[in-house]
C-alpha cells in the first residue's frame, strides 16, 4: 500500500497514511485523480499572505481540508519540519493564500483553534 500524496509505502493491513491522513492505494493504482484534487501546491499565488500558523499536531491537516473544501488555493511552508519531532507543540507550519482570498480563508479557518 502507498500514499498517493507523499508516496510513503506501508505494509499490507494499513489503510491510511499517518502523515497525510488520507487513504492508501494499491501500488499501480492511478493516483492522478487524487493529485488533481489536491490544490495544496498551486503553481503560484498572487501576493501570498499567511492566514494560519499551525503549532499543534493535527491542526495543519484540518486547515488544509477546510481550505480545499472551500475551493481556496493555498500552499504550506514548514510542513516537513513538523514531521521531524514527536512533540505535540512544534515549529509552526504556515498556510499562505493569494491576497484576494485572505478574507474568505480567514473566515473558513476562524474557529479552528477556538476548540482548545
Amino acid at each position: 500500500m502507498i500514499c498517493p500524496k507523499c508516496g510513503a509505502e506501508y505494509m499490507p493491513g494499513f489503510t491510511r497514511c499517518s502523515d497525510c491522513l488520507i487513504d492508501l492505494v494499491e501500488p499501480g493504482e492511478a493516483t492522478e485523480p487524487e493529485a488533481a484534487v489536491q490544490p495544496s501546491r498551486p503553481a503560484a499565488l498572487t501576493d501570498p499572505v499567511c492566514v494560519y500558523r499551525a503549532t499543534q499536531r493535527g491542526r495543519l491537516p484540518l486547515a488544509e481540508s477546510l481550505l480545499q473544501s472551500a475551493g481556496i488555493p493555498f500552499t504550506v511552508l514548514g510542513e516537513h519540519l513538523q514531521q521531524l519531532t514527536g512533540l505535540d507543540v512544534y515549529g509552526p507550519a504556515e498556510v499562505y493564500v493569494s491576497a484576494a482570498d485572505v478574507d474568505d480563508a480567514r473566515a473558513v479557518l476562524a474557529d479552528l483553534d477556538r476548540q482548545g
